[in-house]
């Protein structure tokens, strides 16, 4: 099996890197040939809201992950089945030089000056670069200035940083790089990365070979949101659509990448103009989840590395421009990657949040597997946490931006469990099946399934695993008959 290497550049590659951990967790398979994702966020903005997040996302899915074992399950996939690998980075590329430093300072602009007084250099550093730029802290970004990220980041210290990720770099792996194209850090971050790439065997890298000649997908993401005006800010929406021309101007015979997804929307919703830091967190947006669609859809292709000049274009499109999208409206291509894992992990959100602590003495809790576990475990708080993460924020988050993406209804009031798929209705339970016991309304039908499933001879695994093994047998299951997938 091979590893899929993925850069996220900048608040957008940390934002649909979320979305990404969220869809693994749900179990969304990248084919047959992938079982490992090396994540790595590229920011100098180390405070960076969205990065942390993200990163507390991913260290939070490896804490679950590391308990789980799928080489003897049937179907050898489910929730969390994709490892997530940080290679030791926790996450990150480490930028050097940036730390308490004003973009001046990086460049030595002062030191420009012949007998004290500015020389033709420096006269040319100020023609490139505005006095804004030049005062600019390097710890809050690039602030929306591809011009000066395109200077740091192609700093050969940041490159050996690079060279040591890539240490394990074999054939068959992949690399995959997400970037906005109308901010700093991504627009430049972005083809400066994939020509690192292929330029591998003259930077002296392990396995050189193998990487140059990678294949190398990713997804460019245009505008799809706005932002407050605010006069004290560096980051000015009407440059929005000036930098995206720009950038796709100098991509044309610039890139040597395999395939080359972009991602936009109607610009919809106007977040506050925050900078940098810990303040810059936007709510999840429907746009990084489709962003992130398009790495599972590298990732499941039989895409080769090709001479330049060769890349695959794609786009992604729902059914009709609606607000809000549903799980229907994605399609029906669309639907068959994801559709049934989101509905599963939903209701297993559900079931576990809102329902879990009744099934403690129920009759699987008695199995051998589970004999002298404690549901206070970290493991099972874990579970918790980051099934609250999946509905309370990044799905509330979707289904409160704009546009919003509405698969389920999440804090129904009396609605039965099966009700709460949004445009997908479930199968009545007939009365024969209610006298059978089986297909009943809410969490009892899957409290029947549970028990019938534990009953059955699962050999091999240990109480995590039998717990997660057991309950997402049981809730598909029940789709099946409900829902008919």
């Amino acid at each position: 099996m091979s590893k899929l290497y993925i850069y996220g550049i900048g608040g957008t590659g940390a934002r649909v890197l979320r979305s990404l951990t969220m869809l693994l967790a749900s179990g969304v398979s990248l084919g047959n040939d992938i079982d490992t994702v090396v994540p790595v966020i590229i920011d100098p903005d180390s405070s960076n809201g969205d990065l942390s997040r993200t990163i507390g996302i991913m260290q939070l899915y490896r804490k679950i992950r590391q308990h789980l074992r799928f080489d003897n399950r049937p179907e050898k996939k489910g929730y969390f089945h994709v490892d997530i690998d940080d290679m030791g980075t926790n996450f990150r590329l480490h930028l050097n030089n940036v730390a308490n430093m004003k973009f001046s300072d990086y460049i030595a602009f002062n030191r420009f000056t012949t007998e004290g007084q500015p020389d033709p250099n420096q006269a040319l550093l100020s023609l490139l670069f505005s006095d804004q730029n030049l005062q600019t802290p390097l710890d809050v970004g690039f602030k929306g200035n591809p011009n000066m990220g395109s200077i740091v980041l192609n700093d050969p210290q940041n490159t050996k940083s690079l060279i040591e990720l890539m240490q394990h770099f074999q054939t068959g792996d992949r690399i995959f790089i997400i970037s906005s194209i109308f901010g700093g850090t991504g627009a430049a971050g972005f083809p400066l990365l994939q020509k690192t790439m292929r330029e591998a065997e003259s930077l002296d890298m392990p396995n050189s070979a193998a990487i140059a000649h990678a294949p190398i997908g990713a997804v460019t993401v245009l505008p799809y949101f706005g932002l407050k005006d605010d006069k004290e800010s560096q980051i000015k929406m009407e440059t929005f659509m000036s930098k995206t021309k720009a950038a796709l101007k100098y991509y044309i015979g610039n890139l040597d990448v395999d395939a080359l997804y972009y991602m936009c929307d109607v610009i919809k919703n106007r977040y506050n103009n925050v900078e940098g830091a810990t303040e810059q967190k936007n709510n999840a947006h429907f746009v990084e989840m489709a962003a992130a669609l398009g790495i599972v859809d590298f990732a499941r292709s039989d895409i080769r590395h090709q001479t330049k000049g060769h890349t695959s274009f794609r786009e992604f499109a729902v059914r009709e421009d609606l607000n809000p999208i549903t799980l229907p409206d994605l399609g029906p291509a669309t639907f068959a990657v994801m559709g049934k894992e989101m509905v599963s992990f939903f209701i297993f959100a559900r079931f576990y949040l809102e329902h879990f602590q009744d099934t403690k003495k129920y009759a699987w809790t008695k199995t051998q597997q589970m004999k002298g576990v404690s549901f206070s475990d970290p493991f099972f708080i874990d579970i918790g946490q980051f099934l609250d993460e999946y509905r309370a924020h990044w799905l509330k988050e979707m289904s409160d931006n704009q546009r919003s993406f509405q698969p389920f209804e999440l804090y129904p009031a009396e609605a039965d469990i099966f009700d709460t798929v949004n445009h997908i209705h479930p199968k009545k339970t007939s009365v024969i099946e209610k006298w059978l016991g089986k297909n009943l309304q809410g969490f009892p039908a899957i409290d029947t399934e549970i028990s019938d499933v534990s009953m059955k001879k699962i050999k091999g695994l240990d109480a995590y695993n039998f717990f997660i093994t057991v309950h997402e047998t049981a809730i598909n299951n029940v789709l099946k008959r409900k829902y008919n997938f």
